[in-house]
């Protein structure tokens, strides 16, 4: 849409003229904001390869004189590329992954952590990092107690919803995460916020809300607990710590735990807040045994939580020499 390329321009104006770095958009932050849109993109390393990054390379130096010239047609060719890899990857997985008895025999390993690995050079390596990456994840549902035939329908189940949430991004969630690359790259802490991402800032800045007690984050499609809120459910039961992952929701005592591995975040955090004194109940990775050790099941009862330990404070300190 031409509205989007406007607001580009607007939003990089702003920040040229206004952002306490004092760093103008120009050929050295374009290459930042294209690496930072790709991570954004794919974060694991599982989906592009070093020959798609070979064809983005071109856009490396430009991206600063097209969003000038209001022009974010770069960001939906991204990620149309990304789509397609996407669409690979998932038809990979459904038609040969999901089936495969594996052999927890062979001594090999995965490194969960993808930062540290290299991009994959071909369709072939992308295949076998999946491989790995589906045969984990088996592995921890076997771990947890379940038949072959329920590891089968639990992973077909839990990549149906990922391909589904990922065909729900539209062209300003697009927009969103590419102007995110934009203000990221001033500052880490410098963000853009589309209409549905302020509504979500007005309510934490009301300070309070129901829940557990816990900030989440994802990381390599897992949710992880970043942080205990002091005095919530959470740090009340000691049954959930930071660095646990979240990869389960039930409602209630006896509503049917989902499965959440793959999901955006705000879809994970939609299902955990509730109602004051209602129950939710997580199934998580605790951190101390990783992903590949077994899953456990928790029960806490939400609560109204107050967040004024996350005020924003000032104070004037009085220096003399």
């Amino acid at each position: 849409k031409p509205v989007y390329g406007r607001e580009a321009k607007v939003i990089t104006y702003i920040l040229d003229n206004n952002h306490y770095r004092k760093i103008t958009l120009g050929d050295s932050l374009s290459a930042v904001i294209l690496h930072e849109y790709i991570k954004g993109l794919d974060n694991n390393k599982t989906y592009f390869t070093t020959a798609d990054l070979q064809t983005f390379e071109k856009y490396g130096d430009k991206l600063d004189d097209l969003i000038r010239a209001e022009n974010v047609e770069v960001a939906y060719l991204i990620y149309n590329a990304f789509r397609r890899r996407f669409d690979e990857r998932m038809n990979y997985i459904m038609t040969q992954l999901i089936t495969q008895k594996f052999d927890y025999n062979v001594d090999e390993y995965y490194e969960s952590d993808r930062d540290k690995e290299s991009w994959c050079k071909s369709d072939a390596e992308l295949n076998e990092v999946w491989r790995k990456i589906i045969k984990s994840q088996a592995l921890s549902l076997r771990l947890a107690g379940k038949s072959q035939e329920e590891i089968e329908k639990m992973l077909k189940e839990r990549y149906e919803r990922f391909a589904k949430s990922i065909k729900q991004f539209n062209s300003e969630d697009v927009f969103s995460m590419y102007m995110n690359a934009v203000t990221e790259s001033y500052d880490p802490h410098t963000n853009y916020m589309s209409p549905k991402a302020a509504d979500l800032f007005k309510q934490q800045m009301t300070l309070s809300l129901e829940g557990i007690g816990a900030r989440l984050q994802t990381e390599n499609d897992y949710t992880r607990v970043a942080e205990v809120i002091p005095g919530g459910p959470a740090q009340k039961s000691d049954l959930i710590h930071v660095n646990d992952r979240i990869i389960g929701v039930g409602q209630g005592t006896s509503g049917e735990v989902v499965d959440v591995i793959g999901w955006r975040i705000d879809e994970v955090v939609k299902l955990i807040k509730g109602a004051k004194g209602t129950s939710v109940r997580l199934q998580i990775l605790p951190a101390e045994t990783g992903i590949n050790g077994p899953s456990k099941i928790i029960t806490l009862v939400r609560d109204k939580i107050k967040l004024e330990d996350q005020q924003a404070q000032k104070s004037i300190i009085n220096y003399q020499k």
